[in-house]
């Protein structure tokens, strides 16, 4: 097992303070937050385990403000998604490297979290018609699709800055 750096560890607490006052900063704009595209940066620049770790803390703090219920689960469970997403298709496409595709992927994450937390969630609502369901809440999909979107391209160059300067940088 790789041993996590002093360095590693601090980076992975700022960040996920940084996720967890933007989602309660934003909590008056539906779905409109900068997790996504934060979880999307630290996937690419610093790895699939530090992103599975902030995104599991943000969601366990910020819905100790904002609710805790069964969608806690199935929120952690679709940004794993969305981090497996970004993982394979960095291997495939070298999708560090292609803005245009990077923001693609900030769209069908955005749109791809709706769709898991629909698909988890309809069995306890009790929903029949799933479709119907997923329908109705897909204008909050899109909001956070596009708000994604919008955070990364303000994030992406202090973010990539920072991780090579910080996190990256050789003892």
């Amino acid at each position: 097992m790789k041993h996590i750096r002093t360095k590693d560890l601090t980076m992975m607490a700022l960040l996920t303070a940084f996720c967890v006052v933007g989602r309660l900063l934003m909590a008056f704009i539906p779905n409109v937050q900068p997790i996504t595209a934060t979880l999307i940066l630290v996937t690419l620049y610093m790895g699939s385990f530090q992103a599975i770790v902030i995104s599991s803390l943000s969601i366990l703090i910020t819905n100790f403000y904002l609710g805790m219920g069964i969608w806690t689960i199935a929120q952690i469970l679709s940004f794993w998604c969305v981090i497996l997403l970004v993982v394979s298709l960095d291997k495939l496409t070298n999708l560090k490297n292609n803005t245009v595709l990077q923001l693609i992927v900030c769209m069908l994450s955005g749109l791809g979290y709706g769709f898991l937390i629909s698909v988890m969630l309809a069995p306890f609502f009790g929903v029949t018609n799933f479709w119907a369901y997923y329908v109705t809440g897909v204008s909050f999909d899109m909001m956070h699709a596009f708000g994604t979107m919008s955070f990364y391209i303000l994030l992406k160059k202090p973010f990539v800055y920072i991780i090579n300067k910080e996190v990256n940088a050789k003892k």
